[in-house]
């Protein structure tokens, strides 16, 4: 975007271009330029700072400047200039520029870009594949046979013989009720005398009042009301207008060739550092 706009001043005439390493040492380069963009919209703000050669319409050449940033932003990035604030920062003695020059300025031509050559294919060829060497497999090593352990034997068990199993005999003994041993039990003991308890006073409590109950009012139910929502407007499909393409004129350099009186160069001045050094 910077060089756009750089080319862009560059197309005025009556602008100049001044290095910071020839303006001395306090110097500013020109033109200087600042660019805000957003690319989500596409929309983008500029700042300049430029210089002009002396004698010329300065108001004019400012104009032309933010004019033909205007129309390179929008022909050549498509973004939209949201403002252009174009500053003079400082006059160069030169060739004089008429106002009918800045008027009749050329627009900024297209530069083609450089086309580089595609390189030609050559074709590869591949050599001939090495013959395949024979591979010698190693012999089988011979099975040898081996023997299953033998099965174990089997011990016989003998089985034990079977018990008798008793039925009878299980119930109680006719004599063994027949002997009862006493049974002695202690001396009754004599009982104690219960005395009353005495009375306890018992106090009056006095009740409290009784509240009086207030009615409560339920609310009213809320009545809904009716809300109107509002249609939701058609969707538009963005169309842009083509550009009309500019006619391009290539004129020849030596038109634009214009002399140019350099001032003489300031001389040097002995500077002193605080350090106490002396340079010059």
């Amino acid at each position: 975007m910077e060089k756009v706009i750089s080319s862009a001043i560059a197309s005025v005439p009556g602008t100049a271009a001044v290095d910071a390493k020839l303006a001395g040492l306090a110097g500013r380069a020109f033109p200087r330029v600042m660019a805000q963009m957003d690319p989500d919209t596409q929309m983008v703000a500029v700042d300049v700072d430029i210089a002009v050669y002396w004698p010329s319409p300065v108001t004019d050449v400012a104009a032309a400047v933010r004019t033909a940033i205007r129309e390179a932003v929008r022909d050549f990035t498509g973004f939209r200039t949201t403002r252009v604030n174009v500053t003079v920062g400082g006059a160069v003695a030169g060739e004089r520029t008429t106002a009918l020059a800045v008027e009749t300025r050329a627009p900024l031509p297209a530069q083609i870009p450089a086309i580089v050559p595609e390189r030609v294919l050559k074709p590869i060829t591949t050599a001939h594949g090495a013959p395949v060497r024979h591979i010698a497999a190693p012999r089988e090593a011979p099975v040898r046979a081996v023997a299953a352990p033998e099965g174990p034997r089997v011990r016989g068990v003998a089985t034990p013989s079977e018990v008798a199993v008793r039925t009878e005999g299980f119930g109680p003994s006719e004599q063994r009720y027949d002997e009862l041993r006493p049974i002695r039990t202690e001396a009754p003991q004599p009982l104690r005398a219960i005395a009353d308890p005495t009375p306890v006073n018992v106090r009056s409590v006095a009740s409290p009042q009784e509240f009086a109950l207030r009615r409560i009012t339920t609310p009213r139910p809320v009545q809904p009301r009716h809300v109107d929502v509002p249609q939701a407007p058609a969707l538009r499909s963005p169309h842009a207008e083509p550009l009309q393409l500019r006619p391009i004129e290539i004129r020849p350099s030596a038109e634009f060739t214009r002399r140019v009186d350099v001032p003489r160069p300031t001389p040097l001045r002995a500077i002193t550092i605080n350090e106490g050094g002396h340079y010059e």
